[in-house]
């Protein structure tokens, strides 16, 4: 009869969550927070009540999923690991009323999956190499209840500028971005979502200063640069850009040597 169960950072023997997990059929919250897991058992699909599911296991070594949660049709929040092994193939399309999903990852599952996710508010996609991102942005246009959309990036991925293919204007609810993809210069301000209020880019190594296109963003208010966002030596805040802003965080841009703050920034 359990309906609420948090494993979070429970170590299992042989790194084995026990098949018997399938036999808790009432289950609504799962919650598998770095526990020391490597194997999920096929069980898991008896679990089709389940409304909240967390897979973000223990990240030392990758995690065999099996293709078991297209069963659990109820799911809203789903987080799954950021190391799947090269055998976990996922298919997520039936799984409509997701609001919550981190994780997705274009090497383990179809980007076609994420057209059906209409009431999807957070989405987390890590892009592989074989991504082909038309095909991932036409999916994500159909996400029109998206509030905030997190763009990772895999090693093999770092090494292809993506800024040519970026348009996320039609997110009109969209309020939170976090970019971690290459891109030598920060796309137009018309390429944004048109009520942007909090934009995180990292590892992206821009080498054009990217405040001139953020400045005109009306509705920011807040700004983070980290891990070579920027990889110029020079930025400029002029007169009148940001009127909303209220956070900028600036931190492990080792390039930067010169910032002008004109008065009225």
């Amino acid at each position: 009869l359990l309906r609420v169960l948090d494993l979070s950072w429970v170590k299992f023997e042989g790194g084995k969550l026990p098949s018997s997990i399938g036999g808790l059929i009432h289950l609504r919250y799962l919650r598998l927070r770095d526990a020391g897991v490597s194997h999920l058992p096929s069980t898991m699909r008896n679990l089709k009540l389940l409304l909240y599911l967390n897979l973000n296991v223990d990240k030392e070594e990758p995690i065999h999923v099996p293709n078991v949660l297209k069963e659990m049709i109820q799911l809203r929040y789903l987080s799954l690991p950021l190391k799947m092994d090269d055998k976990t193939k996922l298919e997520l399309g039936d799984l409509v009323n997701l609001e919550y999903l981190s994780g997705f990852s274009t090497q383990h599952s179809s980007v076609t999956d994420l057209l059906r996710m209409t009431k999807l508010r957070y989405l987390a996609v890590s892009l592989s190499e074989r991504c082909n991102f038309e095909t991932l942005s036409s999916s994500l246009r159909e996400l029109r209840n998206l509030e905030t959309l997190d763009f990772l990036f895999s090693l093999e991925t770092y090494k292809v500028d993506y800024m040519g293919e970026f348009v996320l204007d039609h997110f009109i609810h969209l309020k939170g971005l976090r970019l971690a993809v290459r891109m030598s210069k920060i796309p137009d301000q018309h390429q944004f979502p048109p009520h942007l209020v909090h934009l995180f880019l990292i590892h992206c190594g821009m080498e054009e200063d990217p405040m001139p296109i953020l400045e005109k963003l009306l509705h920011l208010k807040s700004v983070r640069f980290t891990h070579k966002a920027f990889v110029g030596s020079r930025m400029v805040c002029s007169k009148g850009g940001f009127p909303q802003l209220c956070v900028l965080e600036i931190s492990k841009e080792s390039e930067l040597e010169e910032w002008i703050v004109e008065e009225g920034s």
